[in-house]
């Protein structure tokens, strides 16, 4: 009998052992810090960089409650900023900030997910057409399981700076324009050569008469930059592009082990930051608009006859992108059909 009970106590205490080992090793693991390190395509002391991943960085580490530990490298410290794809994929990197742009190469479609030439897809429609139509998961769907994606960083709307006034599309036939992404077929079209320049080239190109008209951002980077002081003129709306969407890129391994809490905070961190770094990046815009108009550039608007060409031949590019790749072409449908549902109601309700 003693040694009945002296068993049961001896299975009890067993028992409460490994209780209370499991319970140890629950309350490790949860407050076991989790370190990612990263790169962004952009300085991090830029408004690019600071409107988007240095925001992002700061959200995830504020809501995990410091379990999620983040270093951040700026850009081309460890790898060249078009090579982030590429880091995080092969495991280089745990994430980054990257713009699908620098893989149409390999998928085409990217530029769907990017911006859309012609007022296509503007702020409003690009942002619930990527939250709510479907545009995140055919994101996803588009890299498969080389790495997970998340929309992170929007610019406001660009303008187009030049050496001589533009008033209608016939005045841009002939113009040497920087430009990049879907917007080099649209100028094409428009009869202007095309260059592409990295961003720190776009000036000494412009004083050298490379070439003479450019797009590169808002109003803030573009005064920085000082192209108010080699273009006399700047005119819109953005045929080109209405903004950018850049992308978070994670690595798969590192994502797969995050917790499920983690991943929720990593996922609408994310989202937090994209909509509060473009209410951010847009005082700046309108502080620096101040001071180019102050400056004296002559800023012209093209007429609606004008706009709603420059959207028509839009349209023909994606359409003949479109039959020419699968998935772009699977993409540019889910626009189309968002656009299509989404319209009716917004016209109804939008002051013309």
């Amino acid at each position: 009998m003693v040694r009945k009970k002296r068993v049961s106590i001896l299975i009890v205490g067993m028992i409460l052992t490994i209780v209370l080992m499991l319970t140890i090793g629950q309350g490790f693991a949860a407050n076991k810090k989790i370190r990612w390190k990263g790169q962004t395509c952009f300085g991090i002391a830029s408004p690019l960089g600071q409107h988007t991943i240095v925001l992002w960085k700061k959200y995830v580490e504020q809501m995990s409650g410091g379990r999620m530990q983040l270093t951040l490298h700026d850009a081309g410290e460890i790898v060249p900023p078009t090579k982030i794809y590429d880091a995080v994929r092969d495991g280089l990197l745990d994430f980054g900030l990257n713009t699908p742009a620098w893989q149409k190469g390999k998928y085409p479609a990217g530029d769907l997910f990017y911006t859309l030439p012609g007022g296509i897809l503007q702020f409003n429609d690009l942002i619930l057409w990527l939250y709510g139509g479907g545009g995140l998961q055919l994101e996803q769907e588009m890299y498969g399981k080389e790495l997970v994606v998340f929309p992170l960083g929007l610019t406001p709307p660009e303008e187009i700076w030049s050496k001589r006034p533009i008033h209608t599309l016939a005045d841009i036939k002939g113009l040497k324009i920087r430009a990049a992404g879907l917007s080099m077929e649209l100028w094409e079209k428009l009869g202007a050569s095309v260059v592409l320049l990295p961003g720190g080239e776009v000036l000494p190109a412009l004083q050298r008469g490379m070439i003479d008209a450019t797009e590169i951002l808002d109003p803030s980077y573009d005064y920085t930059l000082g192209l108010h002081e080699v273009c006399k003129y700047r005119f819109g709306p953005p045929i080109h592009m209405s903004n950018n969407i850049f992308q978070l890129v994670i690595k798969t391994k590192s994502w797969k082990v995050l917790p499920d809490d983690l991943k929720a905070i990593v996922e609408k961190a994310a989202m937090a930051a994209t909509l509060q770094g473009y209410a951010d990046f847009w005082q700046s815009s309108i502080a620096f608009n101040k001071k180019i108009e102050a400056y004296g550039t002559i800023t012209t608007k093209l007429p609606k006859a004008e706009q709603q060409k420059a959207r028509k031949l839009a349209m023909e590019i994606l359409n003949e992108k479109a039959n020419k790749d699968p998935y772009f072409k699977k993409v540019w449908e889910s626009q189309k059909a968002f656009i299509k549902s989404y319209k009716p109601y917004y016209d109804l309700t939008k002051f013309d």
